[in-house]
This record gives structure tokens, C-alpha cells and sequence, in this order.
């Protein structure tokens, strides 16, 4: 007979994923606007509430609180939350609960697959409050499950009745949903109940009589920016966003179109802002406008765009292409002749361009040879702060996180002697257990460790020493992400004078422009402290670069070494970065 007690340490056991037994979160929702104030979600949240106080549980955190169609999970910006701090949260809960199943999703088979993950995965169940099923159990999974394939049918049937019912309130020229800006809309439905009324009415208001005017300055010939400006200045409070929305809206001309309709478009029940020539002849100028050129928002032949700031007004420069030229530019939309070509055209007369001055800026920011070493004596330094600064925090962590525990093994003892009664403990239990949670999860976002410092520290230096080579010859991505890292509030462009002005610089590279300077001179002292503004660059006057500083150094890819440079292992680059006193990885 074999004895089987030799054996039991190769058995295999079933993985367990740790989490918090007492902590649990909650998700309310509801599908529409106008159920938000029908305390429906405040009712959800107190049976949650309840529910975690009766079986012990510690409610530390509530997602959603809105209103969010179950349909589609993807949209729902609550609900992704709530699914992005399950995945990246290191103290994870139990579970999280929700009152009902229909209130979770109603996707069907992709709630499902949702629901698996978090759980497989992530070790976190799932609670129906209302009927106390969890999927902690095969049989509660399997329940809840089916739960979820109920509220996708519920849905479709609401849809199979309601659709047709709206398409039909539709073609009688009626409106769905809340009227545009510029009319007051009574019905049924409404919000406000000085509004309500049997039948629906869509009327024109104060607003829209100022919002008329609008139409009739665009055919003017008057920019939007300014016709935005007049608005303002009359009390409407319009965006260049709404104002170019409502241009192409032809609910103004007496008009409606609606996804229902299959692309008709039907005559309305309410009174037109504009006749439908005028309309037309408003659009028919914006199309005009847009030809000649070609508009791109990511765009690898203009990799500034976002970071490139106008020098007059302070907006962000548009891009465009002109296929007649076979050139592209920069160009600010308000402020006129402020326009410069991406790169110097191959005629001699013609300017250098934006690229190639911003490889200038960029060269006057690289590390020189001679700084290396002042350079890695200072970074040295402050590590060596950061370190000892770590370890003081780690040990008032560890001070707190006791005093809390022994706190609690108090509580629980006088619980279980009859000296306090179970409200009262229960109350400072769920104190407690939300400190330490929270103590967990703030020590766990600020401990940073650095390993093989002297090696990541090379890495850095060859980084600031060849910026300019990793920008020409990186991706639109890279490059984006170098402008960034270099220059945090973007940077100004003066296209008549062919300079780069800068309003923020990050700190390590503020430092390289400094060291020259503060080394001049024999024995000056080491700058100690700076403002965060400068000059235009590389002009004088940049205020010198605060000392105490902590810096981080942490890995990254940069998948297509610069040419003529020297192959970092296993493709790896380093960015180097400083912001105030938080740690920050810029790449």
C-alpha cells in the first residue's frame, strides 16, 4: 500500500486570489436623465448601504451615481471607471454590489463575459442587493448570469414596442428629447412642470431671437470667433463647438432629421428660426471655406500640433494642407499672418520652417559632454534624499498601520465581553476598516523603488545628450511624447521673427541650460530655486532651477533608435523627469 501522506506536496490546489473579505464597493445607475432626481439612485445606494452593514461588510466606495444607458458598456463613463479601478487597485474588495442586475448592464452575453473577468481574474464577486445573490457560489454565478440575459431581453422588448411608437410621433413632426438652444419645449415629459402640457409645443424664446441675429451675421461674411464674441456680449452663453453645430442643425429652418428616420429629413410642428434659403446659403459658405486645403487632427507631417501655441492670443495652431503647394502648415485661426510652413521649402528665398527650428530649440537643451559629471554628482545627490525621505515615511506608515490594528483588536475584544453593544461597534468597525484601506492604498501609490541606479542613470544622460536625434527620428507618438516631456505648457511660435518662445520647461532641462552659468565664475554657488518662467529661448535671463528636487528615472521603449546612435539593450531609452516634488513617468 502507498503511502499517500509522501505525496501530498505535489497535489495542486486551486489559486486563490487575496482580497479584502470586509471591504466592498457599490455601482448605481440609472438609464435617463429624467430619473436621476426620483431618488432612485439615492434609494440604491441606501439598500446598498443597509445591506453592507447587516452582513458585516465595510461600504468604502460608490461608483456611478448617474444616469447611463445599460446597453452599451463601452459608453459608460462611470461604469468603465468603476471597471479600471477594479483592475488597477491593489487592495482589491470582495465585491461590489448593485441592487439589480438590470442596474449592472443589460448587454446580455457581454455583461457576462464582463462579469467572468472581474471575477477569474480579478478575484471580485458580484451582490444583487435586492435578492442577496452572489457569485461566490457556481449557483449564485450561474443565477446572476441569467439575470443578465433577462435584462438584455427586457431591453429588446422595450424596443420592440417603443421604436415604432417613436418613429410614428416622429413623422407627425414632433421632437424627441430636449428642444435646441433657442426654444422652450412643453410637454408631457419635461422636467420643469410649469412646462407641462397634453400636447407637445416647441416655442421660440429670447434666445433664439438673439441667436437669429447669428445667422444673419454669418452671411455677413463675420468669423465665428467673433460672432461667438457678439453672443456672449448679449448674454448667450455659446462655445465655437455649439455655434458650428448649430449651423448644420436644420431643426432652425423648421426642419427635423433623427437616427429613426433612415436619414429623411421631415417638416416640423414648430416655428422656424431661419427660412431654409438662408440655411443653405449659411452651409454653402462653410463648404467653401473648407476647400483648397485638407484639415488633419493627427497627422505625422505636423507632429507640434497640440503643443504649438500662437504668440499673440495663446491658442493652439491648426494644421492644414495645401495640395496645390504640396506643403503644409501651421496656421493660428483668430490671429491673422500668424502662419509658417512645417519644413524650409527647397527655394533659397524661403524661410527655415517650424521642424527644423524646433531641432535648434531642442539642440540648446542637450546635454553637453562637459556637464556629465557635475551632472551625475547632483542626481546622485538627491537620490540619495529621496531614499533616506522614503524610508522616514515607510516608518510612520508602519507606526500608523499598527496603532490602527491594535485599535481595532480593541474594539473586537470589548464586542466580544458585551461592553459595547453591536451599533456602536459595528459604527467604529467600518471607521477603522476605511482608514486602513485608505492608509493601504496611499502608501501603495507613493513608494517608489529604483534599482541599478548608475545604469539607469547612463541611459538618461544619453537620452538629454541626443533629444534632437530621438525626435527627427522617432514616430508621431515619440515625438509628441519628447515635446511633452521637454516642454509640459507647450510653446509659443513668433513666425515673423523665426523664434520659439517658451512659457514652462521642465526642470532637469532648465537645468542643463543653468549648469553652464552657475559653473562660470569659478566659485559661484549652485542656483536654488526657480520661478517656472522664462525668457524666449535660448535668450537670457532664465531664472536658475530649484536644487531640492526629486527626480525619476524609469524605463522605457523607444522602438526605433536614432541613426548614428549608439543600440540601447533590448531596444530600451530612458526619459528623466521633474515636476515640483511628485515623481512623474513622462514616457
Amino acid at each position: 500500500m502507498i503511502d499517500l501522506n509522501e505525496f501530498q506536496r505535489f497535489g495542486k490546489k486551486k489559486e486563490v486570489i487575496p482580497n479584502n473579505k470586509k471591504e466592498v464597493w457599490c455601482y448605481t445607475r440609472v438609464s435617463s436623465k429624467d430619473q436621476e432626481n426620483n431618488f432612485s439612485l439615492g434609494n440604491q445606494k441606501l439598500t446598498a448601504e443597509k445591506f453592507a452593514s447587516e452582513n458585516m461588510y465595510v461600504l468604502s466606495r460608490t461608483f456611478g451615481g448617474t444616469y447611463e444607458s445599460g446597453k452599451d458598456d463601452i459608453s459608460r463613463k462611470e461604469f468603465m471607471n468603476l471597471l479600471e479601478e477594479v483592475k488597477k487597485s491593489k487592495n482589491k474588495p470582495f465585491a461590489i454590489l448593485v441592487f439589480k442586475m438590470n442596474r449592472f448592464s443589460r448587454s446580455g452575453g457581454k455583461s457576462i463575459a464582463i462579469v467572468n473577468e472581474i471575477i477569474d481574474r480579478y478575484g471580485v464577486h458580484l451582490i444583487e442587493v435586492k435578492s442577496g445573490i452572489s457569485t461566490e457560489t457556481p449557483k449564485g454565478r450561474n443565477e446572476l448570469n441569467r439575470r443578465l440575459l433577462a435584462a438584455e431581453e427586457e431591453n429588446i422588448n422595450k424596443l420592440e414596442v417603443s421604436v415604432p411608437g417613436m418613429k410614428s410621433f416622429l413623422k407627425a413632426g414632433n421632437w424627441l428629447g430636449k428642444a435646441p438652444m433657442g426654444y422652450d419645449h412643453y410637454g408631457q415629459k419635461v422636467s420643469d412642470h410649469t412646462r407641462w402640457s397634453n400636447i407637445q409645443k416647441i416655442e421660440l424664446n429670447d434666445t433664439g431671437k438673439k441667436l437669429r441675429q447669428a445667422w444673419h451675421w454669418k452671411l455677413e461674411g463675420t468669423a465665428d470667433v467673433d460672432i461667438v464674441k457678439r453672443l456672449n456680449s448679449l448674454g448667450v452663453k455659446m462655445s465655437a463647438q455649439k455655434l458650428s453645430d448649430m449651423w448644420r442643425n436644420p431643426f432652425y429652418c423648421g426642419l427635423m432629421s433623427n437616427k429613426l428616420l433612415d436619414g429623411n429629413v421631415i417638416q416640423g410642428n414648430h416655428e422656424p428660426l431661419i427660412s431654409p434659403e438662408i440655411f443653405l446659403k449659411v452651409n454653402q459658405i462653410n463648404v467653401k471655406r473648407v476647400q483648397g486645403y485638407q484639415v488633419e487632427k493627427q497627422c505625422p507631417n505636423r507632429p507640434l500640433l497640440g503643443d504649438l501655441l500662437c504668440y499673440r492670443c495663446g491658442r493652439k495652431l491648426t494644421g492644414y494642407y495645401v495640395k496645390k503647394k504640396g506643403i503644409y502648415y501651421y496656421k493660428c485661426q483668430k490671429c491673422p499672418g500668424v502662419a509658417i510652413t512645417t519644413t524650409t521649402k527647397s527655394q533659397p528665398q524661403c524661410k527655415i520652417g517650424a521642424h527644423e527650428l524646433f531641432i535648434e530649440l531642442l539642440k540648446s537643451y542637450e546635454l553637453k559632454p562637459e556637464l556629465v559629471k557635475p551632472f551625475k554628482l547632483q542626481i546622485q545627490k538627491i537620490m540619495d534624499l529621496t531614499s533616506h525621505s522614503q524610508k522616514s515615511n515607510e516608518s510612520l506608515y508602519k507606526k500608523k498601520m499598527t496603532e490602527l490594528e491594535n485599535e481595532r483588536d480593541v474594539l473586537e475584544e470589548r464586542f466580544a465581553f458585551g461592553k459595547i453593544n453591536e451599533e456602536i461597534f459595528r459604527k467604529f468597525q467600518s471607521k477603522i476598516e476605511v482608514e486602513i484601506s485608505k492608509l493601504r492604498e496611499k502608501d501603495g501609490g507613493a513608494r517608489i523603488e529604483i534599482s541599478d541606479l548608475q545604469k539607469h542613470l547612463d541611459k538618461t544622460i544619453h537620452f538629454t545628450q541626443n533629444i534632437s536625434k530621438y525626435w527627427v527620428s522617432g514616430n508621431l507618438d515619440i515625438k509628441k511624447r519628447i515635446q511633452r516631456l521637454v516642454f509640459p505648457g507647450g510653446f509659443y511660435i513668433d513666425p515673423v521673427n523665426r523664434q520659439y518662445l517658451t512659457d514652462k520647461v521642465n526642470s532637469l532641462f532648465r537645468l542643463i541650460v543653468v549648469l553652464p552659468r552657475s559653473s562660470e565664475g569659478g566659485k559661484k554657488k549652485f542656483p536654488a530655486e526657480n520661478s517656472e518662467e522664462s525668457d524666449s529661448v535660448p535668450g537670457a535671463g532664465i531664472e536658475p532651477a530649484r536644487t531640492c528636487i526629486h527626480w525619476f528615472l524609469r524605463p522605457t521603449r523607444l522602438p526605433i533608435p536614432p541613426s548614428g546612435l549608439k543600440t540601447l539593450p533590448s531596444g530600451e531609452g530612458f526619459g528623466v523627469g521633474c515636476w515640483g516634488d511628485k515623481f512623474t513617468n513622462f514616457f
